[in-house]
C-alpha cells in the first residue's frame, strides 16, 4: 500500500524531522542522539592527541638517544686522547731515562724556587750522567732549554691540582703540561682541511725523590733502615701522616697506591683527605731501584729541593743503631738549608744542575755538616751512602685528552684523564733504549682527583 506523505505546517516529514519522529517514537529524545555525536567526537580528539603526544615524545627520544650516542663517541675520541698522551709519556720516559747513563730529578734543582704561582717546580728532568748536560724535560710542551716552562704559544692543563696536593702552596705547588694539538684532514665537515679535533697532553712525575710510605721487608736497600717521614712537627700533614705510617704499619702491605693510604686512621681522628694532599709531592707509596735484576726499596735520589724529604732523611739517619743523634731544632734547621741551598751550590755538581753521584753530593753535605761538628758529613754518609742515588726507576704518568666540536659555539665535548704507576724493569727495550718501563698500576681519573 502506498501511504501518502503527511503535510505539516514545517512541510513534508523526511531527514531529520523523520528520524526525530522515530526516535521519539521509539522513546529516545534528540539531545541524547545530540551527546552520543559529542562524545564520539571528544574521543577521536583525545586518540588524536594521544597520538600526538606519542609522535612528540618517539621524536624526543630519538633525538636524546642521538646526543647520547654522539656524547658517547666524543667521550670515546676523549678517552682514546688520554691514552695517546699516556703512551707518549711512556714513550718519552723510556727514550731519555731508559738507560744507566742518564740522571733524573726534580725541576727544583734547577732553582724554580718553592712558590705557590711556580707550576713547573715538580717536573721530571733528566741529564747526563757524565757531563751532566741537560737532556729534557718529562712533560709535553716543555721547552728543550734547561728552563722549566711550557712552549709560548701553547695553552696548558693542570693535572696535579688542588684536589691531589691542595691549594697552592709553597711545598704544594700545582704542576701544569703543555696542550698538543690533534688535527685531521678527513673530517666530513672540512674534507681535505686541516681540522683541530682534539689535544692531549702529559706529565710525567718522578716518584723516587719522594720519601717511601711502605719499603717492603723483602727488598730492603740496608737491612733495618727504613725511610722515616719526618715527624719533628707532630701537627703538620707530615707529621699527622708519619703517626698513621707508624701506628698502623701492619696494615701497609695491603695498600697498593698512594691514595689509599687515606684508608689508614690517625690515633685520634681519621687520615683526613688534605693530609694526603699536602704530602702528595714529597711522599710515595713504595719507590723500588732496580740494581741489575733486583729491586730495592727505601732509596731517596738526592736531586730534590724538597726540605721536607730532606728533614725526613736527616730523622732516617737518627733511627740507625749507634749513631750520633741530631737534634730535633738542628735537624729542622739543617734539613732545611739542604733542601734550599741545593740547587744554586756549586759544590760536588754545577750551579743548577743536578749530583751525579751520592760521593759528590758528600762534598755538599759537608758545609752543612763539617768536620768540626757532630755528627759530621762522614758519619752521615756512613749510614745515608747506601740509600742514596741520583736517578729514579718508580715514575708517575698523569695524560689529558679532549675531544673538539670544532662547529660548536663551546667547542671541547669532552674531556679524560687517566694515571700510570711505571717501573724500570730488568727486560731489555728494544732500539738500545736502556731497561725496559713497565705498567704496575692504571687507573681513570675523574677532575675531582686532579
Amino acid at each position: 500500500m502506498k501511504i501518502a506523505p503527511v503535510k505539516m505546517s514545517g512541510g513534508l516529514i523526511g531527514g531529520n524531522k523523520l528520524s526525530l519522529v522515530a526516535n521519539q517514537a521509539a522513546g529516545r529524545p534528540y539531545a541524547l542522539r545530540h551527546n552520543q555525536r559529542g562524545m564520539a567526537l571528544l574521543i577521536t580528539l583525545t586518540l588524536l592527541s594521544l597520538m600526538v603526544l606519542t609522535v612528540l615524545a618517539l621524536s624526543a627520544l630519538n633525538r636524546v638517544s642521538a646526543q647520547q650516542a654522539t656524547t658517547a663517541v666524543y667521550q670515546m675520541q676523549a678517552r682514546q686522547n688520554a691514552l695517546l698522551a699516556l703512551r707518549l709519556g711512556l714513550g718519552e720516559l723510556q727514550q731519555q731515562a731508559g738507560n744507566n747513563t742518564r740522571l733524573t730529578g726534580m725541576a727544583g734543582v734547577t732553582g724554580v724556587s718553592a712558590l705557590a704561582a711556580n707550576s713547573t717546580r715538580h717536573w721530571c728532568g733528566v741529564w747526563e750522567q757524565g757531563t751532566g748536560a741537560f737532556v729534557a724535560w718529562l712533560a709535553s710542551g716543555a721547552q728543550t732549554t734547561s728552563t722549566a716552562v711550557v712552549q709560548s704559544g701553547l695553552s696548558v692543563v693542570e693535572l696535579v691540582g688542588p684536589n691531589t696536593v691542595g691549594a697552592a702552596a709553597v711545598n704544594s705547588e700545582h704542576s701544569i703540561a703543555g696542550k698538543i694539538p690533534l688535527w685531521r684532514t678527513d673530517t666530513a665537515a672540512a674534507p681535505g682541511i686541516a681540522t683541530l679535533v682534539g689535544n692531549y697532553a702529559y706529565l710525567v712525575i718522578d716518584e723516587g725523590v719522594k720519601i717511601t710510605a711502605y719499603a717492603p721487608e723483602s727488598q730492603p736497600r740496608v737491612a733495618r733502615l727504613k725511610p722515616l717521614l719526618t715527624g719533628t712537627v707532630p701537627g703538620s700533614a707530615a707529621g699527622k701522616l708519619a703517626t698513621a705510617l707508624a701506628t698502623y704499619s701492619s696494615k701497609l702491605p695491603n695498600i697498593i697506591s698512594y691514595e689509599q693510604l687515606s684508608l689508614l686512621p690517625t690515633p685520634n681522628a681519621p687520615l683526613t683527605p688534605s693530609v694526603l694532599q699536602d704530602n702528595f709531592n714529597h711522599v710515595t707509596l713504595t719507590n723500588r731501584m732496580l740494581s741489575g735484576s733486583d729491586y730495592f726499596s727505601g732509596c731517596i735520589n738526592i736531586n730534590t729541593t724538597s726540605t721536607i724529604v730532606w728533614r725526613s732523611l736527616l730523622e732516617t739517619y737518627n733511627t740507625a743503631p749507634g749513631v750520633v743523634p741530631i737534634t730535633s731544632s738542628n735537624l729542622t734547621a739543617k734539613g732545611n738549608a739542604l733542601g734550599n741551598g741545593l740547587a744554586a751550590t756549586n759544590l760536588g755538581k754545577m750551579v743548577n744542575g743536578p749530583f751525579s753521584s751520592p760521593a759528590n753530593f758528600s762534598v755538599y753535605l759537608a758545609t752543612v755538616f763539617p768536620l768540626t761538628g757532630s755528627p759530621t758529613y762522614i758519619e752521615i754518609m756512613a749510614v745515608l751512602g747506601p740509600l742514596l742515588v741520583v736517578r729514579s726507576d718508580t715514575f708517575r704518568i698523569r695524560a689529558y685528552g679532549e675531544a673538539i666540536n670544532s662547529l660548536a659555539t663551546v667547542p671541547v665535548e669532552a674531556r679524560a684523564f687517566c694515571e700510570a704507576i711505571v717501573q724500570r724493569s730488568p727486560l731489555v727495550a728494544a732500539n738500545s733504549l736502556g731497561q725496559k718501563f713497565v705498567l704496575i698500576n692504571f687507573r681513570w681519573l675523574s677532575p675531582n682527583d686532579l
